[in-house]
């Protein structure tokens, strides 16, 4: 094909454009009819007006919003290697909805939040309304905060003895500890939380782990 010639197959509901310009370029769209479209400039070698395909022209209009799209979700995009194209496919998807959400969201809410704290509110919000508790850990280190802390029923036990001795085990409570509300204290206490895996003085370090979400 030479420079500016187009060839056009339709369907009824699909239509395949060719159009050659340095090279050749194919289109397959649904909402477009067969025909072109003057681009409003001229061809500065013949002087008469340069023409596109109508699907060609709209795409080059609107392609500056899909290459933002894709810039703003590389970001912090989904995507991991895999050799299966379903679920390149699925991940895609997921970050178009993601971001989507994000743009609504500040819309509704007229709230200037980023991307990566929206993602991060998001999966808490989705921790707190479907996971399930852990049991206790054997040795290792300890578990991260779990938003769970806030919803669950929790009730005091005592810390398990680990030693034969008639001596009660004690454990430093986590809220004197890390405290952000007051001065951090190294204190013991004989009572946790067993679902949270987390010790805790009975008063009132207890009930303020399990509703303060920063205590």
């Amino acid at each position: 094909m030479k420079k500016g010639e187009v060839e056009f197959k339709e369907n009824g509901s699909q239509l395949a454009v060719k159009w050659h310009d340095k090279r050749d370029v194919h289109v397959l769209t649904t909402v477009h009819p067969t025909g072109m479209a003057a681009t409003g400039k001229l061809d500065h070698l013949t002087g008469q007006p340069m023409m596109k395909p109508a699907c060609v022209l709209e795409y080059n209009k609107k392609m500056g919003a899909v290459d933002k799209a894709d810039m703003m979700t590389g970001f912090h995009e989904c995507t991991r290697k895999s050799t299966k194209w379903y679920k390149k496919v699925f991940f895609h998807v997921l970050d178009t909805v993601l971001l989507n959400s994000h743009i609504v969201y500040r819309q509704i809410t007229g709230k200037e939040i980023t991307s990566l704290q929206f993602r991060t509110n998001l999966m808490r919000g989705l921790l707190e309304e479907y996971s399930t508790l852990r049991g206790p850990t054997k040795g290792g280190r300890p578990a991260l905060d779990t938003p769970l802390r806030l919803t669950a029923r929790h009730f005091p036990s005592e810390v398990p003895q680990t030693t034969s001795q008639g001596s009660k085990t004690r454990r430093h409570c986590k809220v004197c500890l890390s405290s952000t509300r007051k001065g951090k204290q190294r204190r013991l206490t004989k009572h946790m939380c067993v679902p949270c895996n987390t010790p805790l003085c009975a008063v009132p370090c207890f009930e303020e782990y399990h509703t303060l979400k920063h205590y």
